[in-house]
């Protein structure tokens, strides 16, 4: 069982990687906004820095995934779920938060080879958590696959135009357009696109 101070530190780092990166953060920093002690920092995460993002990154990929699995067999659902809450965190927080595994691979934290093995992993299950959306639908795993790694590369970038841009129209126009390749890769495959 995790315990609170644990969650705290997990939640805060985060909230500070989705708007620093790896690089960009320290240990005060996260002890202010855990709103704990310095010292139990460590006493939570021996391994410092680089675990609590490690374990921060791996519990944002693990929340990604069972957001998408909220509407079992709704895959237009799941991506609207998706982008729509991007788009709440971005304009929420004035454009300056964004993903907590995509930020830290871009920022030069994939110099780093637990963040960066964190981050393939984080990306992975969000993937693979998708394409178990589209193979309930039908999709061969194959196709899956694909189309959930194209899915979740739009979902990155469009963060990235949105936060850059200030503005949720990247988010919405690529929701959109994801949906219209969902819709034509079910057609395509000769099933029913709900």
């Amino acid at each position: 069982m995790v315990s609170e101070s644990r969650r705290r530190i997990e939640v805060a780092a985060a909230g500070l990687l989705a708007r620093h990166g790896y690089h960009g953060f320290g240990l005060k920093k996260l002890s202010e906004a855990a709103g704990l002690p310095y010292g139990s920092i460590y006493h939570h995460f021996p391994g410092g820095k680089e675990e609590i993002a490690v374990a921060a990154i791996t519990g944002t990929a693990v929340l990604s995934s069972r957001m998408m699995a909220q509407a079992p067999g709704d895959v237009f659902a799941s991506t609207e779920t998706m982008f729509a809450f991007m788009v709440a965190k971005l304009a929420g927080s004035e454009w300056t938060d964004g993903c907590p595994v995509g930020t830290p691979a871009l920022d030069g934290g994939s110099d780093v080879a637990a963040i960066r093995v964190a981050c393939v992993a984080a990306f992975e299950m969000m993937e693979r958590a998708f394409a178990g959306l589209l193979t309930e639908v039908g999709l061969p795993e194959g196709e899956a696959a694909e189309l959930a790694t194209t899915v979740v590369a739009a979902y990155e970038g469009a963060t990235i135009l949105a936060r850059v841009r200030r503005s949720e129209a990247p988010l919405r126009t690529v929701a959109a357009g994801m949906e219209r390749l969902i819709r034509m890769t079910l057609a395509d495959a000769g099933l029913s696109a709900v």
